[in-house]
């Protein structure tokens, strides 16, 4: 509501331009300006048993659980409509959003990205009953749970931006080029499923078992690994035996399950550029698997000594639930081993 009334003028003169919902934001004002009598916005706590209050939480949820929404009308009278943003207010930085945002509208999506973006929304309904929309999957790319390359990697998967498989099939490309569309190891064309999913190469099969005994060993619920649990990873949704959400399955899964996917395609890279089609070793693929993981664990622990205050308290704490249950000698950690570069750990190794 703080549009509405807080930022209403700041939002009017920029047009609307930083608001998140302009369209709702455009809505309210103008059906409360179009009314005869004044109108007043009165904050009340929550949660403390005030019937309107009440009332609009049980709305909200029951919105919340639907998978389709209601169309709500947003139209208001044209008199009271504010088109543009006042020359006094407008900024480089709004101009280019107002040009990024108009560009965006006249770009098609690629019929291979709504492919994939279906494949992924169907696989987090199937497996995790979870319900989502394309945007929440693209916003979760930024979540801190995924590194900016691992984030990148993600976002070029899902639009299929890597030079694989038929890709070599152009018509201007040589036969020497085009022979890299096959899989040698399984003789047929490549793609990011193949890649990921049935690649009978040394490597692939066995991260995913390394994966699936560390979070078991952790105590993790079963979880398959699919477009939707990989490229949906921050979507997932887990519970505890009691039924109970869990945020810290939900990040942890996040973490085991993207580092994971995405060696198994560095190895795959490396196999076929660096190494002229030489398989790895299951020795090699195990060592690097569990040096990515400890990789990962000590940016967490340098990003918690960066930080101060109850910031880095509360980031300490978050990091020690999520990789306290897959680190060696858990039960002899001290309390301060996340942001103590002294104590030395590793993750636990089944085999």
């Amino acid at each position: 509501m703080d549009a509405v009334t807080k930022y209403r003028n700041k939002y009017e003169d920029e047009g609307f331009i930083r608001s998140k919902n302009r369209s709702l934001t455009r809505a309210l004002i103008g059906d409360a300006l179009a009314r005869k009598a004044h109108t007043a916005f009165v904050w009340v706590k929550g949660h403390k048993g005030h019937p309107g209050n009440e009332a609009a939480d049980k709305l909200a949820a029951a919105g919340a659980s639907r998978v389709s929404s209601d169309d709500v009308s947003l139209a208001f009278p044209p008199t009271y409509q504010l088109t543009g943003a006042k020359l006094s207010t407008i900024t480089q930085s709004l101009a280019y959003r107002v040009a990024r945002e108009k560009k965006t509208k006249q770009v098609h999506p690629r019929l291979s990205t709504v492919r994939r973006m279906e494949q992924i929304i169907a696989d987090l309904t199937d497996d995790f009953g979870v319900h989502v929309t394309p945007a929440r999957v693209w916003r979760s790319l930024r979540d801190d749970g995924v590194t900016k390359e691992a984030r990148q990697w993600l976002w070029m998967g899902i639009h299929d931006g890597y030079m694989i498989g038929s890709k070599w099939l152009r018509p201007n490309m040589s036969e020497e080029l085009q022979q890299r569309a096959i899989c040698l190891p399984c003789q047929q064309t490549e793609t990011m499923e193949h890649i990921l999913f049935t690649c009978t190469a040394c490597g692939r099969e066995l991260i995913w078992s390394l994966l699936r005994e560390l979070w078991q060993a952790a105590g993790g619920p079963l979880c398959t690994p699919s477009w939707g649990s990989i490229f949906g990873a921050p979507c997932v949704e887990l519970r505890t035996g009691e039924g109970v959400r869990s945020h810290v399955l939900e990040r942890r899964w996040t973490v085991l399950a993207v580092e994971s996917a995405r060696l198994i395609w560095k190895l795959r890279c490396e196999r076929v550029i660096a190494r002229d089609g030489r398989s790895f070793e299951d020795r090699e693929v195990s060592n690097r698997w569990y040096a990515e993981l400890e990789r990962r664990l000590a940016l967490e622990r340098r990003v918690v000594a960066l930080l101060t205050g109850k910031r880095k308290a509360r980031r300490a704490a978050r990091v020690d639930a999520i990789w306290r249950p897959l680190v060696k000698s858990s039960s002899d950690l001290p309390l301060s081993w996340v942001n103590d570069s002294g104590v030395l750990v590793g993750i636990k190794r089944g085999r």
